[in-house]
Protein backbone atom coordinates (compact mmCIF):
# COMPACT_ATOMS: atom_id res chain seq x y z
CA UNK A 1 0.00 0.00 0.00
CA UNK A 2 2.70 2.43 0.61
CA UNK A 3 4.68 1.45 -2.28
CA UNK A 4 1.53 2.04 -4.47
CA UNK A 5 1.37 5.44 -2.81
CA UNK A 6 4.56 6.26 -3.34
CA UNK A 7 3.86 5.84 -6.91
CA UNK A 8 1.06 8.47 -7.40
CA UNK A 9 2.85 10.88 -5.47
CA UNK A 10 5.96 10.58 -7.89
CA UNK A 11 3.45 10.45 -10.33
CA UNK A 12 1.65 13.56 -9.83
CA UNK A 13 4.89 15.31 -8.58
CA UNK A 14 6.14 14.45 -12.40
CA UNK A 15 3.21 15.88 -14.06
CA UNK A 16 3.35 19.15 -12.15
CA UNK A 17 6.51 20.15 -13.01
CA UNK A 18 5.85 19.42 -16.32
CA UNK A 19 2.59 21.40 -16.56
CA UNK A 20 4.62 24.94 -17.00
CA UNK A 21 6.69 23.69 -19.87
CA UNK A 22 3.34 21.87 -21.53
CA UNK A 23 1.72 25.91 -21.06
CA UNK A 24 4.57 27.44 -22.83
CA UNK A 25 4.71 24.73 -25.71
CA UNK A 26 1.07 25.47 -26.21
CA UNK A 27 1.63 29.23 -26.28
CA UNK A 28 4.54 29.29 -28.39
CA UNK A 29 2.85 29.21 -31.50
CA UNK A 30 1.41 32.15 -30.54
CA UNK A 31 4.88 34.13 -29.60
CA UNK A 32 6.47 33.03 -32.69
CA UNK A 33 3.92 34.59 -34.73
CA UNK A 34 4.43 37.89 -36.14
CA UNK A 35 3.05 41.27 -35.14
CA UNK A 36 1.15 41.28 -38.53
CA UNK A 37 -0.28 37.99 -38.21
CA UNK A 38 -1.41 38.38 -34.81
CA UNK A 39 -3.17 41.68 -35.39
CA UNK A 40 -4.96 40.04 -38.59
CA UNK A 41 -5.51 37.09 -36.14
CA UNK A 42 -7.23 39.26 -33.60
CA UNK A 43 -9.43 41.07 -36.33
CA UNK A 44 -11.22 37.71 -38.14
CA UNK A 45 -11.55 36.04 -34.82
CA UNK A 46 -13.27 39.50 -33.06
CA UNK A 47 -15.44 40.30 -36.77
CA UNK A 48 -17.02 36.73 -38.39
CA UNK A 49 -17.03 36.45 -42.43
CA UNK A 50 -20.60 37.68 -42.94
CA UNK A 51 -20.31 37.78 -47.08
CA UNK A 52 -18.68 35.51 -49.22
CA UNK A 53 -15.79 37.88 -50.07
CA UNK A 54 -15.01 38.27 -46.14
CA UNK A 55 -14.76 34.18 -46.56
CA UNK A 56 -12.52 34.76 -49.50
CA UNK A 57 -10.53 37.07 -48.21
CA UNK A 58 -10.00 34.75 -45.01
CA UNK A 59 -9.16 31.81 -46.69
CA UNK A 60 -7.06 33.87 -48.55
CA UNK A 61 -4.81 34.80 -45.31
CA UNK A 62 -5.06 31.42 -43.89
CA UNK A 63 -3.46 29.87 -46.91
CA UNK A 64 -0.79 32.24 -47.57
CA UNK A 65 0.36 31.91 -43.74
CA UNK A 66 -0.24 28.47 -43.13
CA UNK A 67 -1.06 26.48 -45.92
CA UNK A 68 1.75 27.78 -48.47
CA UNK A 69 5.06 25.78 -48.23
CA UNK A 70 8.10 28.87 -47.68
CA UNK A 71 10.62 26.37 -50.07
CA UNK A 72 10.66 23.93 -51.97
CA UNK A 73 12.77 21.48 -50.32
CA UNK A 74 10.02 19.21 -48.80
CA UNK A 75 8.14 19.27 -51.91
CA UNK A 76 8.65 16.66 -54.42
CA UNK A 77 8.40 17.49 -58.71
CA UNK A 78 5.05 16.58 -59.25
CA UNK A 79 3.95 18.75 -56.50
CA UNK A 80 6.00 21.68 -57.20
CA UNK A 81 4.33 21.48 -61.06
CA UNK A 82 0.51 21.29 -59.49
CA UNK A 83 1.71 24.24 -57.67
CA UNK A 84 2.86 26.64 -60.78
CA UNK A 85 -0.19 25.13 -63.20
CA UNK A 86 -2.91 26.06 -60.32
CA UNK A 87 -1.10 29.06 -59.62
CA UNK A 88 -2.94 29.39 -56.48
CA UNK A 89 -1.09 31.49 -54.85
CA UNK A 90 -1.25 34.07 -57.19
CA UNK A 91 -5.04 33.53 -57.36
CA UNK A 92 -5.25 33.52 -53.36
CA UNK A 93 -2.93 36.70 -53.44
CA UNK A 94 -5.18 38.94 -55.63
CA UNK A 95 -8.25 38.00 -53.01
CA UNK A 96 -5.66 38.93 -50.02
CA UNK A 97 -4.87 42.30 -51.82
CA UNK A 98 -8.39 42.94 -52.44
CA UNK A 99 -9.00 42.67 -49.03
CA UNK A 100 -5.66 45.15 -48.37
CA UNK A 101 -7.78 47.92 -50.50
CA UNK A 102 -10.84 47.47 -48.66
CA UNK A 103 -9.67 47.89 -45.41
CA UNK A 104 -7.56 50.67 -46.74
CA UNK A 105 -10.01 53.00 -48.44
CA UNK A 106 -12.89 52.81 -45.56
CA UNK A 107 -10.14 53.40 -42.68
CA UNK A 108 -9.43 56.21 -44.87
CA UNK A 109 -12.83 57.55 -45.05
CA UNK A 110 -13.40 57.00 -41.26
CA UNK A 111 -9.84 59.19 -40.80
CA UNK A 112 -11.20 61.95 -42.89
CA UNK A 113 -14.80 61.83 -41.68
CA UNK A 114 -13.34 62.49 -38.29
CA UNK A 115 -10.81 65.40 -38.74
CA UNK A 116 -14.01 66.79 -40.57
CA UNK A 117 -15.36 66.04 -37.60
CA UNK A 118 -12.61 67.48 -35.10
CA UNK A 119 -12.92 71.03 -37.94
CA UNK A 120 -16.30 71.14 -36.42
CA UNK A 121 -16.03 71.28 -33.24
CA UNK A 122 -12.87 73.46 -33.01
CA UNK A 123 -15.34 76.34 -35.46
CA UNK A 124 -18.26 75.46 -32.60
CA UNK A 125 -15.60 76.23 -29.81
CA UNK A 126 -14.30 78.99 -31.57
CA UNK A 127 -17.63 80.80 -31.81
CA UNK A 128 -18.64 80.22 -28.36
CA UNK A 129 -15.34 82.42 -27.19
CA UNK A 130 -15.45 84.96 -29.81
CA UNK A 131 -16.83 88.30 -29.18
CA UNK A 132 -18.53 88.78 -32.62
CA UNK A 133 -21.56 89.79 -33.84
CA UNK A 134 -24.16 87.56 -36.07
CA UNK A 135 -23.36 90.52 -38.86
CA UNK A 136 -19.34 90.16 -38.83
CA UNK A 137 -18.39 88.39 -41.98
CA UNK A 138 -16.19 86.01 -39.82
CA UNK A 139 -19.53 84.47 -37.86
CA UNK A 140 -20.88 83.91 -42.03
CA UNK A 141 -17.66 82.12 -43.06
CA UNK A 142 -17.90 79.55 -40.17
CA UNK A 143 -21.41 78.87 -40.48
CA UNK A 144 -21.03 78.05 -43.76
CA UNK A 145 -18.79 75.37 -43.07
CA UNK A 146 -20.79 73.90 -40.36
CA UNK A 147 -23.68 71.82 -40.97
CA UNK A 148 -26.98 73.56 -39.76
CA UNK A 149 -28.20 71.51 -36.85
CA UNK A 150 -31.15 70.83 -38.02
CA UNK A 151 -29.62 68.71 -41.39
CA UNK A 152 -26.87 66.75 -39.36
CA UNK A 153 -28.39 62.95 -39.52
CA UNK A 154 -27.29 61.32 -35.98
CA UNK A 155 -27.58 57.39 -37.29
CA UNK A 156 -24.66 58.55 -39.98
CA UNK A 157 -22.98 59.89 -37.57
CA UNK A 158 -22.66 56.88 -35.08
CA UNK A 159 -22.05 55.02 -38.33
CA UNK A 160 -19.25 57.34 -39.38
CA UNK A 161 -17.41 57.36 -35.99
CA UNK A 162 -17.76 53.27 -35.31
CA UNK A 163 -15.15 51.53 -37.75
CA UNK A 164 -14.03 47.92 -37.37
CA UNK A 165 -10.62 48.85 -38.95
CA UNK A 166 -7.86 50.26 -37.93
CA UNK A 167 -4.81 51.96 -38.47
CA UNK A 168 -2.86 49.46 -37.28
CA UNK A 169 -4.69 46.36 -39.17
CA UNK A 170 -3.87 48.18 -42.38
CA UNK A 171 -0.22 48.44 -41.89
CA UNK A 172 -0.41 44.48 -40.83
CA UNK A 173 -1.67 43.76 -44.33
CA UNK A 174 1.00 45.27 -45.99
CA UNK A 175 3.34 43.94 -44.18
CA UNK A 176 2.04 40.59 -44.40
CA UNK A 177 1.61 41.10 -48.26
CA UNK A 178 5.16 42.14 -48.56
CA UNK A 179 6.63 39.33 -46.75
CA UNK A 180 4.76 36.51 -49.26
CA UNK A 181 5.89 38.08 -52.19
CA UNK A 182 9.35 38.21 -50.82
CA UNK A 183 9.26 34.61 -50.40
CA UNK A 184 11.76 32.25 -52.38
CA UNK A 185 8.74 29.80 -53.61
CA UNK A 186 6.44 32.45 -54.85
CA UNK A 187 9.12 34.19 -57.27
CA UNK A 188 10.00 31.50 -58.43
CA UNK A 189 6.67 30.53 -59.27
CA UNK A 190 6.13 33.54 -60.90
CA UNK A 191 9.32 33.13 -62.85
CA UNK A 192 8.23 29.59 -64.12
CA UNK A 193 5.07 30.58 -65.46
CA UNK A 194 6.48 32.96 -67.27
CA UNK A 195 8.92 30.85 -68.79
CA UNK A 196 6.26 27.87 -69.43
CA UNK A 197 4.87 27.01 -72.95
CA UNK A 198 1.91 25.01 -73.62
CA UNK A 199 1.37 23.86 -77.12
CA UNK A 200 0.17 20.73 -78.64
CA UNK A 201 1.17 17.73 -80.63
CA UNK A 202 -0.94 16.54 -83.47
CA UNK A 203 -0.88 13.72 -85.88
CA UNK A 204 -2.48 13.17 -89.23
CA UNK A 205 -5.31 11.50 -87.66
CA UNK A 206 -6.06 14.67 -85.63
CA UNK A 207 -5.25 13.10 -82.10
CA UNK A 208 -3.65 15.62 -80.17
CA UNK A 209 -1.22 15.60 -76.98
CA UNK A 210 -0.82 18.48 -74.52
CA UNK A 211 3.34 19.28 -74.34
CA UNK A 212 4.48 21.61 -71.26
CA UNK A 213 7.94 22.90 -71.66
CA UNK A 214 9.68 25.26 -69.50
CA UNK A 215 13.31 26.69 -68.66
CA UNK A 216 15.45 23.82 -66.95
CA UNK A 217 13.33 21.15 -67.29
CA UNK A 218 14.94 18.12 -66.12
CA UNK A 219 12.24 16.16 -67.51
CA UNK A 220 11.41 14.68 -71.04
CA UNK A 221 8.47 13.32 -72.85
CA UNK A 222 9.00 9.86 -74.45
CA UNK A 223 5.82 9.32 -76.96
CA UNK A 224 5.88 7.52 -80.59
CA UNK A 225 5.44 9.42 -84.05
CA UNK A 226 3.70 7.34 -87.19
CA UNK A 227 5.39 7.54 -90.63
CA UNK A 228 3.27 7.16 -93.98
CA UNK A 229 3.52 3.49 -93.58
CA UNK A 230 1.79 3.10 -90.70
CA UNK A 231 5.05 2.59 -88.28
CA UNK A 232 5.71 3.59 -84.96
CA UNK A 233 8.82 5.19 -84.16
CA UNK A 234 9.40 6.00 -80.24
CA UNK A 235 10.65 9.96 -79.67
CA UNK A 236 11.93 12.28 -76.95
CA UNK A 237 11.04 15.72 -76.55
CA UNK A 238 13.60 17.55 -75.05
CA UNK A 239 13.40 21.39 -74.03
CA UNK A 240 16.41 23.41 -74.60
CA UNK A 241 15.83 26.91 -73.63
CA UNK A 242 11.70 28.98 -73.60
CA UNK A 243 10.42 28.28 -76.97
CA UNK A 244 12.48 25.44 -77.88
CA UNK A 245 12.96 22.17 -77.95
CA UNK A 246 14.61 18.99 -79.68
CA UNK A 247 13.01 15.96 -80.92
CA UNK A 248 15.42 12.37 -80.98
CA UNK A 249 14.49 9.66 -82.87
CA UNK A 250 16.00 6.49 -83.33
CA UNK A 251 17.61 5.76 -86.66
CA UNK A 252 16.04 2.51 -87.33
CA UNK A 253 13.40 0.55 -86.09
CA UNK A 254 16.41 -1.96 -85.03
CA UNK A 255 17.17 0.15 -82.03
CA UNK A 256 14.20 0.46 -80.82
CA UNK A 257 14.71 -2.81 -78.45
CA UNK A 258 16.71 -0.91 -75.72
CA UNK A 259 14.95 2.57 -75.68
CA UNK A 260 16.72 3.46 -72.29
CA UNK A 261 20.17 2.60 -73.29
CA UNK A 262 19.97 4.35 -76.35
CA UNK A 263 18.25 7.17 -74.99
CA UNK A 264 20.54 7.87 -72.26
CA UNK A 265 23.69 7.46 -74.98
CA UNK A 266 22.07 10.41 -76.64
CA UNK A 267 21.51 12.62 -74.02
CA UNK A 268 25.40 12.17 -73.18
CA UNK A 269 26.62 12.97 -76.38
CA UNK A 270 24.13 16.37 -76.42
CA UNK A 271 25.06 17.43 -73.32
CA UNK A 272 28.96 17.45 -74.25
CA UNK A 273 28.60 18.89 -77.08
CA UNK A 274 26.17 21.49 -76.03
CA UNK A 275 26.43 22.49 -71.96
CA UNK A 276 24.48 25.08 -71.97
CA UNK A 277 22.01 23.79 -73.54
CA UNK A 278 20.64 26.92 -76.12
CA UNK A 279 19.79 27.13 -79.33
CA UNK A 280 21.97 28.45 -81.61
CA UNK A 281 19.87 31.21 -84.19
CA UNK A 282 20.85 31.27 -87.98
CA UNK A 283 19.68 34.86 -88.70
CA UNK A 284 20.00 34.15 -92.34
CA UNK A 285 16.95 35.47 -94.12
CA UNK A 286 14.90 32.08 -95.80
CA UNK A 287 14.22 32.52 -99.78
CA UNK A 288 11.73 34.32 -101.21
CA UNK A 289 8.16 32.17 -102.04
CA UNK A 290 7.96 32.75 -106.09
CA UNK A 291 5.26 30.39 -106.47
CA UNK A 292 2.18 31.56 -105.26
CA UNK A 293 -0.39 28.80 -107.23
CA UNK A 294 -1.41 26.02 -105.63
CA UNK A 295 -2.86 23.40 -108.38
CA UNK A 296 -4.31 20.02 -108.62
CA UNK A 297 -7.27 17.84 -109.29
CA UNK A 298 -8.75 14.91 -108.96
CA UNK A 299 -10.39 12.26 -111.12
CA UNK A 300 -13.18 9.69 -109.85
CA UNK A 301 -14.75 6.92 -112.23
CA UNK A 302 -18.04 4.93 -110.92
CA UNK A 303 -18.96 1.60 -112.79
CA UNK A 304 -22.63 -0.37 -112.08
CA UNK A 305 -23.83 -3.46 -113.88
CA UNK A 306 -26.58 -5.14 -113.15
CA UNK A 307 -27.37 -8.71 -115.17
CA UNK A 308 -30.74 -10.74 -114.98
CA UNK A 309 -31.60 -13.57 -116.47
CA UNK A 310 -35.33 -14.53 -116.14
CA UNK A 311 -35.73 -12.48 -112.90
CA UNK A 312 -39.39 -12.60 -111.80
CA UNK A 313 -39.56 -9.57 -110.24
CA UNK A 314 -38.82 -7.69 -113.53
CA UNK A 315 -36.77 -4.96 -114.29
CA UNK A 316 -33.73 -5.31 -117.26
CA UNK A 317 -29.98 -5.71 -117.41
CA UNK A 318 -27.91 -2.30 -117.18
CA UNK A 319 -24.47 -0.90 -117.22
CA UNK A 320 -23.90 2.78 -115.89
CA UNK A 321 -20.57 4.49 -115.47
CA UNK A 322 -19.64 8.10 -114.43
CA UNK A 323 -17.47 9.91 -114.34
CA UNK A 324 -15.99 13.30 -112.18
CA UNK A 325 -13.42 15.56 -112.64
CA UNK A 326 -12.38 18.09 -110.12
CA UNK A 327 -9.81 20.78 -110.58
CA UNK A 328 -8.26 23.96 -109.06
CA UNK A 329 -5.75 26.56 -108.90
CA UNK A 330 -5.73 28.68 -106.13
CA UNK A 331 -3.32 32.02 -105.82
CA UNK A 332 -1.67 33.36 -102.79
CA UNK A 333 -0.03 36.74 -102.01
CA UNK A 334 -0.24 38.70 -99.39
CA UNK A 335 -3.83 39.93 -98.46
CA UNK A 336 -4.67 38.92 -102.24
CA UNK A 337 -6.42 35.29 -102.63
CA UNK A 338 -7.53 34.39 -105.90
CA UNK A 339 -9.64 30.50 -105.70
CA UNK A 340 -10.85 29.04 -108.83
CA UNK A 341 -12.30 25.72 -109.20
CA UNK A 342 -14.28 23.34 -111.95
CA UNK A 343 -16.57 20.54 -111.43
CA UNK A 344 -17.32 18.48 -114.33
CA UNK A 345 -19.71 15.51 -113.93
CA UNK A 346 -20.68 13.06 -117.11
CA UNK A 347 -22.89 9.80 -116.93
CA UNK A 348 -24.51 7.43 -118.90
CA UNK A 349 -26.71 4.34 -118.33
CA UNK A 350 -27.07 1.67 -121.22
CA UNK A 351 -30.68 -0.61 -120.43
CA UNK A 352 -31.55 -3.33 -122.53
CA UNK A 353 -34.60 -1.84 -124.88
CA UNK A 354 -33.63 1.87 -124.12
CA UNK A 355 -30.28 2.44 -124.95
CA UNK A 356 -27.71 4.54 -123.86
CA UNK A 357 -29.20 7.54 -122.22
CA UNK A 358 -27.77 10.13 -120.00
CA UNK A 359 -28.16 9.99 -116.36
CA UNK A 360 -25.68 12.73 -115.09
CA UNK A 361 -24.44 16.03 -116.29
CA UNK A 362 -23.02 18.79 -114.90
CA UNK A 363 -20.78 22.00 -115.30
CA UNK A 364 -19.98 24.16 -112.57
CA UNK A 365 -16.74 26.77 -112.78
CA UNK A 366 -16.47 28.88 -110.10
CA UNK A 367 -14.04 32.40 -109.42
CA UNK A 368 -13.70 33.97 -106.21
CA UNK A 369 -11.08 36.82 -105.76
CA UNK A 370 -10.57 38.37 -101.83
CA UNK A 371 -8.73 41.20 -100.83
CA UNK A 372 -8.10 40.66 -96.63
CA UNK A 373 -10.13 43.47 -94.96
CA UNK A 374 -9.39 42.80 -91.49
CA UNK A 375 -9.34 39.77 -88.86
CA UNK A 376 -11.02 36.83 -91.17
CA UNK A 377 -13.33 39.40 -93.38
CA UNK A 378 -12.19 39.44 -96.95
CA UNK A 379 -13.51 41.89 -100.13
CA UNK A 380 -14.81 39.72 -102.29
CA UNK A 381 -16.01 38.95 -105.49
CA UNK A 382 -17.69 35.75 -106.75
CA UNK A 383 -18.40 34.05 -110.15
CA UNK A 384 -20.45 31.12 -111.04
CA UNK A 385 -20.92 29.47 -114.76
CA UNK A 386 -23.29 26.73 -114.37
CA UNK A 387 -24.27 24.48 -117.68
CA UNK A 388 -24.55 20.56 -119.27
CA UNK A 389 -22.06 18.78 -121.97
CA UNK A 390 -24.92 17.16 -123.72
CA UNK A 391 -28.50 16.80 -124.61
CA UNK A 392 -31.25 15.25 -122.40
CA UNK A 393 -34.21 14.26 -123.81
CA UNK A 394 -37.37 13.03 -122.69
CA UNK A 395 -39.04 9.45 -123.85
CA UNK A 396 -42.18 8.00 -124.19
CA UNK A 397 -43.85 4.69 -122.80
CA UNK A 398 -42.45 3.13 -126.81
CA UNK A 399 -39.13 4.43 -126.15
CA UNK A 400 -39.49 7.53 -128.95
CA UNK A 401 -38.00 10.68 -128.33
CA UNK A 402 -40.91 13.24 -127.45
CA UNK A 403 -38.74 16.39 -125.99
CA UNK A 404 -35.59 18.35 -125.62
CA UNK A 405 -34.90 18.88 -122.03
CA UNK A 406 -31.45 20.46 -121.73
CA UNK A 407 -28.33 20.97 -124.23
CA UNK A 408 -25.40 22.85 -123.81
CA UNK A 409 -26.04 26.35 -122.66
CA UNK A 410 -29.56 25.71 -122.13
CA UNK A 411 -30.10 26.32 -119.75
CA UNK A 412 -27.16 28.17 -118.03
CA UNK A 413 -26.80 30.35 -115.47
CA UNK A 414 -23.85 33.13 -115.36
CA UNK A 415 -23.43 35.02 -111.39
CA UNK A 416 -21.30 38.02 -110.51
CA UNK A 417 -21.69 39.13 -107.30
CA UNK A 418 -19.90 41.59 -104.68
CA UNK A 419 -19.57 41.41 -101.05
CA UNK A 420 -17.86 40.68 -97.94
CA UNK A 421 -16.57 37.27 -97.32
CA UNK A 422 -16.00 35.62 -93.54
CA UNK A 423 -13.65 33.05 -93.70
CA UNK A 424 -13.08 31.24 -90.06
CA UNK A 425 -10.70 28.41 -92.50
CA UNK A 426 -10.74 27.05 -95.62
CA UNK A 427 -13.49 24.85 -94.65
CA UNK A 428 -15.41 27.20 -93.25
CA UNK A 429 -16.76 30.31 -95.09
CA UNK A 430 -19.64 32.70 -95.61
CA UNK A 431 -19.89 34.98 -98.29
CA UNK A 432 -22.77 37.52 -98.55
CA UNK A 433 -23.52 39.76 -102.07
CA UNK A 434 -26.14 42.79 -101.58
CA UNK A 435 -25.42 43.41 -105.12
CA UNK A 436 -25.78 40.03 -107.30
CA UNK A 437 -26.63 39.72 -111.31
CA UNK A 438 -27.91 36.12 -111.91
CA UNK A 439 -28.48 35.16 -115.47
CA UNK A 440 -30.23 32.76 -117.14
CA UNK A 441 -29.42 31.41 -120.53
CA UNK A 442 -31.57 29.40 -122.62
CA UNK A 443 -29.58 29.11 -126.55
CA UNK A 444 -31.82 26.73 -128.26
CA UNK A 445 -33.46 27.09 -131.86
CA UNK A 446 -37.24 27.31 -131.64
CA UNK A 447 -37.83 26.24 -135.01
CA UNK A 448 -36.45 22.68 -134.37
CA UNK A 449 -38.44 19.68 -134.34
CA UNK A 450 -36.62 19.49 -130.57
CA UNK A 451 -35.85 22.29 -129.02
CA UNK A 452 -35.42 23.53 -124.82
CA UNK A 453 -38.93 25.06 -123.96
CA UNK A 454 -37.83 29.19 -122.92
CA UNK A 455 -40.89 29.18 -120.95
CA UNK A 456 -39.81 26.38 -118.45
CA UNK A 457 -37.23 29.38 -117.33
CA UNK A 458 -39.59 32.12 -117.74
CA UNK A 459 -37.72 33.38 -120.25
CA UNK A 460 -39.76 35.13 -123.01
CA UNK A 461 -39.81 33.69 -126.63
CA UNK A 462 -38.37 36.65 -128.32
CA UNK A 463 -35.22 36.12 -125.80
CA UNK A 464 -32.28 34.18 -124.40
CA UNK A 465 -31.66 35.33 -121.65
CA UNK A 466 -32.91 36.74 -118.34
CA UNK A 467 -31.53 39.02 -115.90
CA UNK A 468 -32.19 39.38 -111.63
CA UNK A 469 -30.66 41.81 -109.71
CA UNK A 470 -30.67 40.31 -105.68
CA UNK A 471 -29.15 39.33 -102.55
CA UNK A 472 -27.09 36.22 -102.00
CA UNK A 473 -25.50 34.37 -99.58
CA UNK A 474 -23.69 31.43 -100.09
CA UNK A 475 -22.21 29.16 -96.86
CA UNK A 476 -19.52 26.45 -97.16
CA UNK A 477 -18.82 24.16 -94.27
CA UNK A 478 -16.91 20.42 -94.45
CA UNK A 479 -16.16 18.80 -91.39
CA UNK A 480 -15.01 14.92 -90.47
CA UNK A 481 -17.40 13.06 -88.33
CA UNK A 482 -14.66 10.18 -87.96
CA UNK A 483 -11.18 9.34 -88.56
CA UNK A 484 -11.79 9.16 -92.35
CA UNK A 485 -15.30 10.07 -92.85
CA UNK A 486 -16.37 13.74 -94.11
CA UNK A 487 -19.64 15.67 -94.70
CA UNK A 488 -19.39 19.35 -96.83
CA UNK A 489 -22.71 21.42 -97.27
CA UNK A 490 -22.84 24.26 -99.51
CA UNK A 491 -25.77 26.37 -99.61
CA UNK A 492 -26.81 29.11 -101.88
CA UNK A 493 -29.34 31.38 -101.24
CA UNK A 494 -30.95 34.41 -103.77
CA UNK A 495 -33.64 37.13 -103.68
CA UNK A 496 -34.57 38.91 -106.27
CA UNK A 497 -35.11 42.63 -105.31
CA UNK A 498 -37.48 43.23 -108.41
CA UNK A 499 -39.55 39.89 -108.76
CA UNK A 500 -41.58 38.96 -105.05
CA UNK A 501 -38.40 38.70 -103.18
CA UNK A 502 -39.99 36.92 -100.66
CA UNK A 503 -39.78 34.23 -102.47
CA UNK A 504 -35.86 32.91 -102.01
CA UNK A 505 -34.15 30.56 -104.86
CA UNK A 506 -32.66 27.61 -102.63
CA UNK A 507 -29.57 25.38 -103.67
CA UNK A 508 -28.30 23.38 -101.05
CA UNK A 509 -25.60 20.31 -101.67
CA UNK A 510 -24.32 17.56 -99.62
CA UNK A 511 -21.59 15.54 -100.03
CA UNK A 512 -20.05 12.57 -97.94
CA UNK A 513 -16.94 10.93 -98.85
CA UNK A 514 -16.26 7.67 -97.03
CA UNK A 515 -12.22 6.40 -98.24
CA UNK A 516 -11.74 2.66 -98.30
CA UNK A 517 -8.47 3.04 -99.04
CA UNK A 518 -6.19 5.38 -101.55
CA UNK A 519 -7.48 4.70 -104.85
CA UNK A 520 -10.79 3.48 -103.66
CA UNK A 521 -14.03 5.40 -102.00
CA UNK A 522 -17.58 5.66 -100.91
CA UNK A 523 -19.42 8.88 -102.05
CA UNK A 524 -23.29 9.74 -100.74
CA UNK A 525 -24.45 12.99 -102.53
CA UNK A 526 -27.51 14.71 -102.09
CA UNK A 527 -29.00 17.85 -103.86
CA UNK A 528 -31.88 20.21 -103.04
CA UNK A 529 -32.95 23.13 -105.74
CA UNK A 530 -36.00 25.45 -105.70
CA UNK A 531 -36.11 28.02 -108.12
CA UNK A 532 -39.39 30.22 -108.12
CA UNK A 533 -38.58 31.05 -111.76
CA UNK A 534 -38.62 27.21 -112.62
CA UNK A 535 -41.89 25.20 -112.91
CA UNK A 536 -41.09 21.08 -112.55
CA UNK A 537 -43.18 18.34 -114.06
CA UNK A 538 -45.86 16.63 -112.55
CA UNK A 539 -46.99 13.25 -113.12
CA UNK A 540 -50.20 14.23 -114.40
CA UNK A 541 -51.07 15.39 -117.68
CA UNK A 542 -53.55 17.73 -119.57
CA UNK A 543 -56.24 17.32 -122.11
CA UNK A 544 -53.76 16.82 -125.10
CA UNK A 545 -50.92 14.62 -123.37
CA UNK A 546 -48.75 17.23 -122.14
CA UNK A 547 -47.11 16.96 -118.57
CA UNK A 548 -48.12 19.34 -116.13
CA UNK A 549 -45.75 21.56 -114.85
CA UNK A 550 -45.77 23.63 -111.39
CA UNK A 551 -43.53 25.05 -108.92
CA UNK A 552 -41.67 22.71 -106.65
CA UNK A 553 -38.44 21.15 -105.14
CA UNK A 554 -35.87 19.31 -107.38
CA UNK A 555 -34.11 16.14 -105.56
CA UNK A 556 -31.10 14.34 -106.19
CA UNK A 557 -29.38 11.69 -104.50
CA UNK A 558 -26.65 9.36 -105.02
CA UNK A 559 -25.05 6.44 -103.58
CA UNK A 560 -21.18 6.13 -105.41
CA UNK A 561 -18.57 3.43 -105.00
CA UNK A 562 -15.46 3.86 -107.37
CA UNK A 563 -12.03 4.63 -108.06
CA UNK A 564 -10.09 7.83 -107.39
CA UNK A 565 -7.23 9.36 -109.17
CA UNK A 566 -5.29 12.70 -107.45
CA UNK A 567 -2.52 14.71 -109.33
Amino acid sequence: MTNKLARIVFFLLVLISATPNLLSAQSSRYTRQSWDQRIIEQHFKRYKPQTANDSAYYQAYQYLNYEFPRDTSNLSFSNFTKLVLSNRPATELYWFNKFYDTVRINWNKHATFMADLRMQFHLLKMLDTLDISSADSLFEDVLAIIADEEQINYDSLIRNTRTIYSEDLVKAIKMNIDKVKKSNIFSQIRTLRRDTTNFYLVNVKGDSMPIRMYKNNPHVVRTYITDMMGGEEPVIIRDIHRNSFRLIINESPERTDNNVDITKQVFGEMLASNTNRTLLRDHRQPPPETNFWRKGGKVMIDFAQIGQVHWVKGDKSSISLQTRVTLFANYKRGSHEWNNDGDFKYGAIHQKDKGLRTNNDLIRVTSNYGYKAFSKFYYSAQGEFKSQFGPIYQYDGENHRTALLTQFFAPAWLTFGAGMEYKRSKDFTIFVSPLTSKNTFVISDQNKKFHVNKSTYNIEKDKSVRSETGLKLKCYHKTKILEDVTISNTLELFSNYFNNPQNIDVDWNFESTIPINEYLQAMFSFEAIYDDDIDVPTNKTDENGKVITTKGTQIKEQLKLGFVFKF
